[in-house]
């Protein structure tokens, strides 16, 4: 589909005349460094636009995390960010075709680089030669890969058949920027920069050898006439006003409409431009107002002439991807037989957004009104018609305009329309896909009722027998504020992403973590209302051994999950997104299969409707004047709990004092305090391994940091005084779900609290202390050591002088909550509750639940001997049988 959609970008742009400003730039090929090896990174370079880059069969063959890089100098390097494809490079391109567009960048546009390439972190380890602080300790550097030489002057600006204007002169309140001319209603101005300091400054244009009070204010980008703000290196488009409409232009300023004043103004030649009136109705020929269905898509659609549209008062919300717009030949609007439409800038780029705008667009060359039967408001990537009008049969131009007609456009044949399979997987969560067999991958869009920031998973399941999350091979997706995204999923264990380093400096990763080699690929996504939707393509048999195949020709078990994305410092100084938790998941009691290579089926019928309902946290407790505090793991609550007490997606576990879920503990300095910590005691079981402590941080995870890390974070308590073995050590209890997850529920903590149960491994808890102190700050931190985000904030203050000393409370009485757990009887003790069972039952091996003590009667018909005889404490007959009762 990439290499198709660019075929036909190339095709368009060369056909339509337009000159090197427009067309795609060819930087070269990627010189790949000559320690390397030549097929390490490989791949054709095209600039698109200032900001666009395309790779035609790029392949990256480094055993490197990687990323796109460049450099205004051939001496520094800087990482870029980008929307497509989403996270690090990794192994498993393989002559792909990758569009991207940088979104961050310390330069205003990729012509402003002297070179553009692929970079990757290098491990080494320092030389052991004493003579740095980081002597001996395995560390990263940036390394280039692969580059191209950025030719000076080559960033697309405007279409050729446009006239350049001239500069505005740099002046007063910071003006510059470029004039461009692009058709006799609109103008351009590219880099765009104004310090927004003039009392009442407008766009303006006029006639006459200056600018002059006798002008007409113009509108810019949203249609609407107003004084302009700040703008620093922005690219505008300029149209006239109505009353402009029919006047000659010989000026475009930059002007103080209260104070008379032109700030910067650029010349538009003599007989260049005498905007004539609108078409009178028998010549302006209304095609039929635009039939929107989505993405708030309405406006009229007029033809000027066989080549000249006109769309008034236009509106689109620019929110989906690809969308351009799209003339159709054919019975329907989903015909095959299309061509994109170049918009207001001659430019066949996605739409931006736009907000009642009034513009022309120019035809591309080949064709006329009377060649297609349907204008469409078009998202290429889902073949989905956001708005259509049906042209009506023999357009009857009033002006008589006669144009030759020119041969058509050869263009690649368009993609047939794939029938569709599709399974509701939940009620808020469906699936669809398609299979390629030949080219041996499958295509799968996912769609569910989900905020953004929050995510869908779907994949193989890591059972051949049932539904199982374990050992499954997923892919993540979801949409944010800075694009679409979707990646390889590594389920290695039920629990949060840990990165860390081991004993050899290795970088190893345990939990729902992004996979190491991310085969997903051409990723695109939009969001409607409360709907997300996300596509991506896939291999059917990775090369990844640890990734499952979709396997033709039978039914395979799947997985699927919904949840917040959060994110996870990393060992190498990064931040990576992971997935924190999941709202709901795949239920093993339906254990749902799918035949990927079944006929198509459409089985999903999604409506989501109240997917951003706000949800209110419960009021945080409070914990003061206690010197002991039992840390405990315990359900997070969802929304109404930690991620909506804290604001920050947790992972489905928090901690819990005394009881309470992250409680504000409130600890006075010069007071100690004691802590037993039931977390967990195995570091191999990363799931329930919870070092509790004191920290500066809002984040936790100690001892999955870099040593740099490490060194920026300040421990208060919880390890001993080398800071290298945490002392927040003990049995693990876990406050659980009865049966599921009931926190939207209940408007109160104690409401949800009686829907958990105290579930506590044998063993003793751990125990340290600590006292705050006059170096202690007034804000801290209690968190896990190996896991971020289960704790929050413990205020420290300064005991009042004028009371007595902060009371000391004796030990929490864990049989007040949920009765300890027990079943029966409850007794409290020094550091944990001891369970006991009612007369007539016996305590059960869980040392909480309690097992009733049965009482079964047996008979037995016995004769004894003629002869028997017995002692004074036994049985004796003189004839006849004895009955023998026993109980047990």
């Amino acid at each position: 589909m990439a290499s198709l959609l660019f075929a036909l970008l190339i095709a368009l742009l060369l056909d339509t005349g337009c000159c090197q400003i427009q067309k795609p730039v060819r930087l070269g090929q990627l010189i790949p460094d000559p320690l390397r090896g030549p097929d390490s990174v490989s791949g054709l370079v095209f600039l698109l636009n200032r900001d666009t880059v395309y790779f035609r069969n790029f392949s990256y063959n480094v055993d490197l995390t990687g990323f796109f890089c460049g450099g205004t100098t051939t001496s520094d390097l800087e990482r870029f960010q980008w929307f497509d494809p989403p996270g690090f490079l990794s192994l498993g391109y393989s002559n792909s075709d990758i569009e991207f567009r940088i979104i961050t960048f310390p330069v205003t546009e990729v012509g402003s680089l002297a070179w553009f390439g692929v970079c990757g972190y290098e491990f080494f380890t320092t030389d052991g030669s004493g003579s740095g602080d980081n002597d001996g300790v395995p560390s990263f550097r940036e390394v280039i890969l692969a580059s191209v030489v950025i030719p000076p002057q080559v960033v697309p600006i405007v279409p050729c058949d446009t006239t350049f204007l001239g500069e505005l002169p740099a002046g007063s309140n910071g003006i510059a920027g470029r004039a461009y001319l692009l058709n006799r209603l609109t103008f351009a101005i590219l880099g765009f920069s104004y310090d927004g300091q003039a009392e009442d400054a407008f766009f303006w244009v006029g006639a006459g050898d200056t600018p002059s009070i006798s002008g007409y204010p113009c509108t810019y980008e949203s249609g609407i006439e107003t004084r302009l703000p700040a703008f620093e290196d922005q690219d505008l488009v300029v149209q006239l006003s109505p009353d402009a409409v029919g006047t000659v232009v010989t000026y475009l300023s930059v002007w103080c409409r209260s104070n008379n004043i032109n700030i910067a103004h650029v010349s538009v030649p003599d007989g260049l431009i005498t905007t004539p009136p609108p078409p009178p109705p028998d010549e302006r020929v209304l095609l039929g107002r635009i039939n929107g269905h989505i993405h708030g898509v309405r406006g009229e659609l007029f033809a000027l002439d066989e080549k000249t549209l006109l769309i008034t008062n236009f509106h689109f919300d620019g929110n989906a991807p690809g969308t351009r717009f799209w003339a159709v030949k054919g019975e329907t609007v989903f015909a095959d037989d299309a061509y994109i439409i170049p918009n207001e800038l001659g430019s066949t780029g996605p739409l931006r957004a736009y907000v009642d705008r009034t513009f022309t667009l120019t035809l591309p060359a080949g064709l006329t009104v009377h060649d297609f039967d349907w204008f469409s408001v078009w998202c290429i990537p889902f073949r989905q018609n956001f708005g259509e009008v049906k042209l009506p049969d023999n357009i009857m131009l009033g002006g008589g305009i006669q144009v030759p007609t020119l041969p058509p456009i050869e263009c690649p044949a368009a993609v047939p329309t794939v029938p569709i399979n599709c399974v509701q997987l939940s009620e808020e969560v469906q699936m669809s896909w398609v299979v390629d067999d030949i080219s041996n991958v499958i295509t799968i869009e996912l769609c569910g009722c989900v905020q953004l920031d929050n995510y869908i998973a779907f994949g193989i399941s890591g059972s051949d027998q049932t539904t199982l999350m374990f050992g499954g091979d997923a892919t993540w997706t979801w949409m944010d504020n800075e694009g679409v995204h979707a990646g390889d999923l590594d389920l290695s264990a039920y629990a949060q992403c840990l990165i860390r380093r081991d004993q050899n400096g290795n970088l190893v990763q345990n939990g729902a973590c992004p996979d190491i080699q991310n085969d997903v690929s051409d990723v695109s996504g939009y969001r409607d209302g409360c709907t997300t939707c996300v596509k991506y393509t896939r291999p059917l048999q990775s090369s990844d051994p640890r990734d499952r195949p979709f396997l033709l020709g039978q039914k395979q078990f799947v997985i699927w999950s919904t949840g917040p994305v959060g994110t996870l410092d990393t060992p190498l100084g990064t931040t990576v997104p992971v997935p924190f938790r999941h709202y709901a998941q795949a239920d093993r009691s339906v254990a749902l299969r799918v035949n990927f290579s079944r006929s198509p089926l459409d089985e999903c019928s999604l409506q989501c409707s109240d997917c951003e309902v706000p949800v209110v946290p419960w009021p945080r407790p409070v914990l003061e004047h206690t010197t002991t505090i039992n840390a405990r793991i315990g359900q997070s609550g969802g929304e109404r709990g930690y991620a909506g007490i804290t604001g920050t997606a947790g992972w489905g576990i928090s901690w819990y004092l005394n009881g309470l879920l992250i409680p504000e503990v409130t600890v006075y300095r010069g007071t100690t305090y004691t802590f037993k910590v039931e977390g967990g005691t195995d570091p191999s079981v990363q799931a329930r391994y919870h070092p509790f402590y004191i920290t500066s941080s809002d984040r936790g995870g100690y001892l999955a940091k870099s040593v740099q890390e490490q060194q920026r974070e300040t421990v208060f308590a919880g390890f001993d005084a080398d800071g290298t073995t945490p002392l927040g050590v003990g049995r693990y209890c876990e406050y659980q779900n009865i049966d599921s997850d009931r926190s939207s529920e209940f408007t109160s903590f104690e409401e949800y609290l009686a829907t958990l149960r105290l579930e506590c491994d044998e063993g003793e808890g751990g125990t340290f202390r600590w006292t705050p102190d006059e170096n202690t700050p007034d804000t801290v931190y209690f968190q896990c050591a190996t896991h971020q985000f289960l704790g929050w904030t413990m205020r420290v203050e300064d005991p009042d002088p004028s009371t007595t000393p902060v009371p000391t409370v004796s030990p929490v009485n864990e049989c007040e909550t949920n009765n300890g757990g027990c079943a029966h009887i409850c007794t409290d003790t020094d550091d944990s509750a001891q369970c006991s069972c009612r007369a007539g039952y016996v305590l059960s091996t869980d040392n909480m639940s309690c097992d009733e003590i049965l009482t079964i009667s047996i008979s037995v018909d016995y004769t004894p001997p003629d002869d028997f005889v017995g002692g004074p404490n036994e049985y004796r007959a003189a004839s006849g049988p004895v009955t023998v009762a026993c109980t047990a």
